[in-house]
């Protein structure tokens, strides 16, 4: 007769454990130690992990956070210090879309303090469904205060600049008007070179002034419906002077109906002439700018075409940083603060539309406006 098999259950048993639970611990001392603070939500919204990190943050405790709703024990403010309702917060986005949702607020601590935060909100999926939401946060205020008085300091230093600045202009003006008698030719040539030299420090003042305000969040949009036709036109007008001093030709192509938006016309003409400009100067000598218009059933496109230098595609969002400015053959000649893109950029957003561009090296550059038609 066979001995009977010898019933050993705990073995298996304690074989599959052990390694569920070695990698259980791997992932809570991971979670642990996350530089940044970390936070785990149920389905509900409940909080069922947090980190150290976070908690030090938040100035608060353990008891005060595990098991409550997440969006009641955190509280997220604007700027100005108004609480972000539910429906907008980053946690509710990610569980109405499935999608991991990046952005920067200001979480509330216990104390009553505030701290700006850059956070990132990643669902955790079953079957595609979220079961559940991860967020990582870093504190970001020392960054937030750093701007705010580079921005402050622009503002100050900016506005005692043009003062002085006008100045000068108006004294070179009267001067090359003969207020003071007739000049001769070299001094009518320096007082010309002053008079130029001191249009650029004044436009570089003001560039620095405009980017400072809309960085503050000083910009107010005075929308008007405008006839987009003869603003370009007149756009293109006005800066006849330098293509011709640039040996080069402007074309401005549209469609046969005029074309109405609803936009702020004297911030989206600058926007729209620093565009322009920039075409203009990043194209060389006998070379052309087409400026054209683009009408589809919402939305019109305005789009600038020249025949430049061309971008790199890796340098692309590189040319609406602030102070940016691109390597090139034409570089070293054309000038400029690299703030005129930066602020063309922010006016465009402002308004609720978009900017585009499309650029090969030494093919030309495309940069494409795309605005909401006015009902």
């Amino acid at each position: 007769m066979a001995a009977p098999a010898r019933n050993r259950p705990l073995q298996p048993i304690r074989n599959v454990q052990q390694p569920l639970a070695r990698e259980k611990a791997e992932v809570d001392a991971l979670f642990l130690s996350i530089g940044e603070g970390a936070i785990v939500t149920d389905a509900q919204g409940d909080i069922s992990r947090i980190n150290k990190t976070a908690l030090s943050l938040l100035g608060l405790t353990e008891n005060e956070v595990l098991g409550r709703w997440f969006p009641d024990t955190i509280i997220a403010e604007d700027e100005a210090g108004n609480i972000i309702p539910n429906i907008n917060r980053p946690i509710t986005e990610v569980f109405l879309s499935g999608k991991p949702v990046f952005s920067k607020i200001y979480y509330r601590r216990k104390d009553q303090g505030k701290i700006a935060v850059a956070l990132t909100v990643s669902p955790v999926l079953l079957d595609g469904k979220p079961i559940g939401a991860i967020e990582v946060f870093r504190d970001i205020t020392q960054e937030v205060q750093l701007e705010k008085a580079k921005d402050e300091f622009i503002s100050l230093v900016s506005h005692q600049l043009r003062t002085p600045a006008t100045g000068v202009k108006q004294y070179a003006g009267m001067l090359l008007d003969g207020y003071a008698g007739e000049l001769s030719n070299l001094q009518l040539s320096m007082v010309q070179t002053i008079y130029e030299i001191n249009e650029r420090q004044i436009a570089t003042v003001n560039d620095l002034l405009r980017v400072a305000q809309i960085d503050a969040g000083q910009v107010r949009l005075i929308k008007q419906r405008t006839a987009l036709t003869p603003l370009l036109e007149d756009i293109i007008d006005e800066q006849v002077s330098k293509f011709n001093a640039r040996s080069q030709k402007a074309y401005f192509h549209y469609p046969d109906k005029d074309v109405w938006v609803n936009i702020d016309a004297a911030r989206m003409r600058m926007a729209i002439e620093n565009i322009i400009d920039n075409a203009s100067k990043y194209t060389p000598p006998h070379k052309q700018i087409l400026v054209s218009m683009h009408r589809k059933e919402k939305t019109v496109s305005i789009l600038v075409q020249d025949e430049g230098v061309g971008i790199a595609k890796e340098d692309i969002n590189q040319i609406f940083e602030k102070f940016s400015r691109l390597d090139s053959a034409l570089s070293a000649t054309v000038g400029g603060t690299g703030l005129g893109l930066y602020w063309a950029r922010k006016i465009i957003d402002l308004h609720g539309a978009s900017l585009d561009v499309k650029s090969k090296l030494n093919k030309g550059t495309t940069f494409i406006i795309t605005l909401p038609v006015a009902v």
